[in-house]
């Protein structure tokens, strides 16, 4: 698809994100914080237009499901371009809702332009300071979960995996952890690498119900944390802004919540 605007930007959909790995790159390198593993997951569906003008591409943008925006980016080149082409493409494909991170300062300021609500769907947490051990824990021990593990991580699974089949893609990758306490699970943790190549790895967890309420929460993120510190890479948390006991674990374990999922609907 293909459309010529009076203005002679043209908006060019593409065979997959590989046409605009290069502006991609370039968007990801400009935000002050690490990409969200939720939007990332979004992103990989999204279909992806180019912004050309004069034959040379200047940006693009991500329509994901219900043709929500989830990322818009033009060169510094041709920033002051920005607003008149975020106008044209809200217009043109007829976009409704855009999800926006807090840090993304282009598109949060092209959105407030024109939006006619916003609300917060989630918080991101980029910056952490550990927290002291809990002492009634020190007996806990930790391990790789195997393809054994797999069936009972299901079956004690709440929504950490939005599918079966990715327990077991976890466990192939070594990413999910087991913590047991004489001999019972305690609780699991989960990382995963946001963008192949960089060092920002976001992580999960989840603690058996009899265990609930007694701090292990924290001590499984603040475990999971650390080991990534330790590997070299950057530990990174997100969660919904109705989630306050995911809030709450988070901070205790030595997050800062300083930014958040925005929604604009145009």
């Amino acid at each position: 698809m293909m459309s010529k605007k009076p203005n002679q930007y043209l908006f060019e959909k593409c065979s997959s994100l590989e046409d605009i790995y290069d502006l991609r790159n370039q968007y990801l390198d400009g935000l002050i914080e690490p990409q969200e593993l939720y939007l990332e997951l979004m992103v990989r569906n999204a279909d992806a237009y180019a912004v050309i003008l004069n034959d040379i591409r200047i940006g693009y943008f991500l329509l994901g499901e219900a043709d929500a925006l989830v990322e818009y980016y033009i060169t510094q080149k041709h920033i002051d371009l920005a607003d008149a082409i975020f106008a044209k493409v809200i217009q043109d494909f007829s976009i409704r809702k855009a999800l926006c991170k807090s840090f993304d300062h282009l598109l949060l300021s092209c959105c407030v332009g024109k939006q006619s609500k916003t609300s917060v769907l989630g918080i991101h947490f980029r910056e952490y300071h550990p927290s002291p051990a809990i002492a009634k824990f020190s007996d806990v021990t930790v391990r790789h979960a195997t393809s054994d593990d797999e069936k009972h991580i299901i079956e004690i699974n709440e929504e950490v995996f939005d599918h079966d089949h990715e327990v077991l893609e976890y466990i192939n990758k070594k990413q999910l952890l087991l913590f047991e306490k004489d001999s019972a699970l305690i609780g699991f943790g989960i990382f995963s690498r946001v963008i192949e190549g960089k060092p920002d790895f976001d992580i999960g967890m989840l603690v058996v119900k009899d265990f609930r309420g007694q701090g292990a929460g924290q001590f499984i993120i603040g475990y999971m944390a650390d080991y990534c510190i330790k590997n070299g890479w950057r530990p990174i948390a997100g969660c919904g802004v109705d989630n306050i006991g995911s809030r709450r674990c988070l901070e205790k374990a030595g997050f800062i919540a300083g930014y958040r999922i925005l929604a604009f609907d145009f």
